[in-house]
C-alpha cells in the first residue's frame, strides 16, 4: 500500500475530540496533571511522568487516555508488568482499540521471544526480480550477491560485466563503474558494515574498492603469482576489522588485505590432503576469525584459523558443488550448492536443506538478512529471488511510537520503533513506509535523514564498580580499558559513573580520553554494590543524549543481596532494552555470572570475561556495529497560536512488504 498525501501542511482539520483527553471524563485539575505528565514523558523523564499521570487519575479515575499514557510510561520505565496491568484494565472495560490490543499482545509475548533470530528452513517466495532489464541495465549470469543493513541488494553480473546496487522494489540505485577502471567479468561483490563495497574482477585479476559504496578509491592486485597478485579471483569476505579476504582460485590460495589494500597474508596449497585445496571458490569469516573455504572439486568446506592454519573439514551434507558461503547471525553457515541452498549449524555440526520450492536451477551465492529473509539468484534464468519465512509472511508489524519531541518547535520529531512479528528490528525503511498523523490531520512531508547523523557518533557511559573487591583488579582495568578507550573515534564522547553504596558522576560526557581514564581509575572504593540505582541513573543520563548510546559496566561480576534492592533485576533489563541502550559487562576476576550474561543479552549487549576473552579486542567494533531499532522522523509544523497548550493525538502507521502496524501517543502543543 502506498499512501496519498493530500496536503503539505501539517493540519487540515483538527477534530475537537483530538485536542484533549475525553473532556467529559477529566476534570480541569486532572487535565493539567495529565498534560504535565505528557511533557515529562516526551522528555524521557518517565518516573516523573508516572507521578503526574497517577495524580491525574486521582482527580479523574475513569479517563481512558490517561490510563493508556500511564501504561506507556510504565513500559518506557522498564515496568512491563505494570504496563500490562493498565492496558488489560482498559481492554477489560471494553475500551481501547486494535492499536492497544496489538501492543498488549506484543508485551505478553515479549518475554518469550528468542534472543537471536534463527534460520527458518520453511520458506515461501517473497519477491522475484528479473534482471534482464533493471532500469537501463541488463544484469546476466550473476555470481555474487550481498545485502546491506538497510535491505539494498548488491549483485555481480559475471555475464554482463557489471555490478549493481538495487532497491527492494527492483530499481537500480547505483552501477559500480568509474572512468579509471575497465571491467572484465565481475565475479563477486561484498559490502562492509561501514558501507565500503569491493568487487572482484575475474578476468582482469583485480579487486576494486568503492569507499562508502559511492566513490572508487582503490584497485588491489594484478595478474601473476606473487603475493598480492591474482589469477582468477572469485569470492570475497570481510572480517570484524574490515580486512578483506580474496579467494585466488587460479593460484589455489586465499589472500588477505587491509582496508587500505596492503597485503597481509596468504595461505593455501594444492593437493588432496586435509587442509589442501583443489578448486577453492567460496569464503566466509566468523566473529572469532575462523575462515571457511568451500572447494568445488573436493566437494567440501574446510576451516582454518585466523592465521591460515587448518582446523577441520565439515563432515556430512553430501555437497554437490559448493559455491558461495556466508555466516548467518545465529552461528550458521549458509552454502549455495548447485540447485539448492544448505545450512550448517556450527554449534551442533548438523546440515539442513532450505526449502526454496524447487525454483533454483543453478545458484552460486546466497545471503540471509537480519530478518531471516533469504536472497539468492538463478544463474540460468537471470532472476533474483527473495524467500521469506512462512511464519513471517502474513504476520503484521509491531510499531511503537516511543515519544513525540517538540523541544525544537516548529520542528516536531516522532521516535518510532518497528519490529517484525518475532520482536526483531526492521531496518532500512524509507519515508514512503511511514504515515504520520497529528491532531487528526495527515502530515504531508516527512524527513528521516537525521537517522544517519544520529547513528554516526556514539555516547559511551562507563558504570564502574568501586566496591573494595575491585581494588585487586585496578591494574588490569587500567591496561585493558585503556586499550578500548584509545580506539574511540574523535567524534565519540564518554562519561563515567562510579558506584558502591552510592553512585556519582565521576566525569560528564567528554572527548578527552585522559579525563575518561582518570575517572575510571579514581580510587574511591567503599563497601556496597547498589547496582540497580546506579544503573538506572546511567540510563537516565544516556537518555538525554541524541546520538547512539551504550552502557559499559566494569565490575568483578559479584553481586550482593542489595544489588537489586530498589529496582528489580527484570525492570533494569527492560529499562535499557525499552530505550534501545545495549549493556556490555566487562568482568575482571573470572567470575562468569550467568545472571549478568542474561542481563547483557536481554539488552542487545554482550558479556565479556575480559582476561580470558578472544572477542574483547573487538568490543569497540561490536558496539559501533550495534544498530538501534528506533527511527527518528521529523517534519516542520505550521505554527498555530490558537492550539497553544492543547493536547494533540499523534499517530504513526508503517507499511512494509504488505505488512502493517500502527501506534499512537500525543503531545502538548508548545
Amino acid at each position: 500500500m502506498k499512501w496519498k498525501f493530500y496536503t503539505a501542511i501539517v493540519f487540515l482539520f483538527l477534530a475537537s475530540r483530538a485536542l484533549v483527553p475525553a473532556q467529559d471524563t477529566i476534570s480541569r485539575v486532572g487535565l493539567e496533571y495529565f498534560k504535565e505528565g505528557v511533557h515529562h514523558f516526551n522528555r524521557k523523564e518517565y518516573e516523573a511522568a508516572l507521578d503526574y499521570f497517577r495524580k491525574s487519575l486521582g482527580e479523574s479515575p475513569a479517563n481512558e487516555r490517561t490510563h493508556f499514557f500511564l501504561g506507556m510510561a510504565y513500559y518506557k520505565a522498564g515496568f512491563d508488568e505494570s504496563a500490562l496491568f493498565e492496558f488489560n484494565n482498559i481492554l477489560n472495560l471494553n475500551q481501547g482499540d486494535e492499536i492497544l490490543r496489538s501492543f498488549t499482545r506484543y508485551l505478553n509475548l515479549k518475554q518469550f521471544f528468542l534472543r537471536e533470530k534463527t534460520i527458518n528452513n520453511d520458506y515461501t517466495i517473497g519477491m522475484q526480480i528479473p534482471t534482464n532489464r533493471i532500469g537501463r541495465y541488463i544484469l546476466s549470469k550473476a555470481t555474487g550477491i550481498d545485502i546491506d543493513e538497510t535491505g539494498n541488494i548488491y549483485v555481480a553480473g559475471f555475464g554482463s560485466k557489471i555490478a549493481l546496487k538495487i532497491s527492494q522494489e527492483g530499481k537500480p540505485i547505483q552501477a559500480f563503474t568509474d572512468p579509471r577502471i575497465s571491467h572484465g567479468r565481475i565475479y563477486d561483490i561484498v559490502v562492509g558494515k561501514n558501507g565500503d563495497v569491493y568487487l572482484s574482477d575475474f578476468t582482469r585479476n583485480t579487486i576494486y574498492k568503492f569507499e562508502n559504496g559511492i566513490k572508487y578509491t582503490l584497485s588491489i592486485g594484478s595478474t601473476g603469482f606473487a603475493e598480492g597478485q591474482f589469477y582468477g579471483p572469485t569470492s570475497l569476505a570481510l572480517d570484524n576489522n574490515d580486512d578483506l579476504y580474496v579467494v585466488d582460485t587460479g593460484n589455489i590460495r586465499i589472500q588477505k588485505f587491509s582496508p587500505n589494500g596492503d597485503f597481509l597474508m596468504a595461505f593455501g596449497k594444492e593437493g588432496d590432503l586435509e587442509g589442501e585445496m583443489k578448486r577453492p571458490i567460496g569464503i566466509a569469516v566468523d566473529h572469532t576469525g575462523n575462515i571457511y573455504v568451500s572447494d568445488q572439486k573436493k566437494k567440501t568446506i574446510q576451516v582454518y584459523d585466523r592465521s591460515g592454519n587448518f582446523i577441520t573439514a565439515l563432515e556430512g551434507g553430501d555437497l554437490l558443488e559448493p559455491g558461495g558461503i556466508s555466516i548467518v547471525e545465529d552461528n550458521r553457515l549458509l552454502v549455495s550448492d548447485k540447485n539448492r541452498i544448505m545450512t550448517y549449524d556450527i554449534m551442533h555440526s548438523t546440515w539442513t536443506q532450505i526449502n526454496t520450492g524447487g525454483r533454483l536451477n543453478k545458484t552460486l551465492d546466497a545471503k540471509i538478512d537480519r530478518l531471516g529473509q533469504l536472497y539468492t539468484f538463478d544463474y540460468d534464468t537471470d532472476t533474483i529471488y527473495q524467500f521469506v519465512p512462512k511464519a513471517d509472511k502474513y504476520r503484521n508489524l509491531t510499531v511503537i511510537l516511543d515519544r513525540v519531541d517538540t523541544s525544537n518547535h516548529p520542528v516536531i520529531s516522532y521516535y518510532v520503533t518497528v519490529l517484525d512479528a518475532d520482536g526483531f528490528p526492521i531496518y532500512g525503511l524509507g519515508a514512503n513506509n511511514f504515515l504520520l498523523k497529528i491532531g487528526g490531520g495527515v502530515v504531508g512531508k516527512i524527513d528521516i535523514s537525521s537517522n544517519e547523523v544520529k547513528n554516526s557518533r556514539q555516547r559511551l557511559l562507563f558504570l564502574v564498580d568501586k566496591s573494595p573487591s575491585m581494588q585487586d583488579h585496578s591494574q588490569d582495568v587500567k591496561n585493558y580499558i585503556n586499550r578500548f578507550v584509545s580506539m574511540a573515534s574523535p567524534e565519540d564522547e564518554m562519561a563515567v559513573i562510579g558506584f558502591n553504596t552510592e553512585s556519582w558522576i565521576a566525569s560528564t560526557f567528554t572527548r578527552s580520553r585522559l579525563r575518561t581514564m582518570e575517572s575510571i581509575l579514581e580510587e574511591k572504593y567503599a563497601p556496597g554494590k547498589a547496582f540497580d540505582r546506579a544503573f538506572r541513573r546511567g540510563i537516565d543520563y544516556l537518555n538525554k543524549e541524541f546520538y547512539k548510546k551504550a552502557l559499559i559496566v566494569i565490575t568483578d561480576g559479584r553481586l550482593d543481596n542489595r544489588s537489586f534492592d530498589t529496582y528489580s533485576f527484570d525492570s533494569c533489563i527492560k529499562y535499557a532494552s525499552n530505550n534501545h541502550i545495549p549493556v556490555y559487562f566487562l568482568i575482571f576476576g573470572g567470575n562468569r555470572n550467568a545472571k549478568l550474561e542474561y542481563f547483557a543479552s536481554g539488552t542487545g549487549g554482550r558479556f565479556y570475561d575480559v582476561l580470558h576473552s578472544n572477542d574483547y579486542p573487538y568490543l569497540y567494533d561490536t558496539i559501533k556495529g550495534y544498530r538501534p531499532a528506533e527511527y527518528l522522523i521529523f517534519f516542520n509544523d505550521v505554527y498555530d497560536p490558537t492550539l497553544e497548550n492543547f493536547f494533540l493525538d499523534a499517530e504513526v502507521e508503517v507499511d512494509y512488504n504488505d505488512r502493517v502496524g500502527k501506534n499512537r501517543l500525543g503531545m502538548v502543543y508548545p
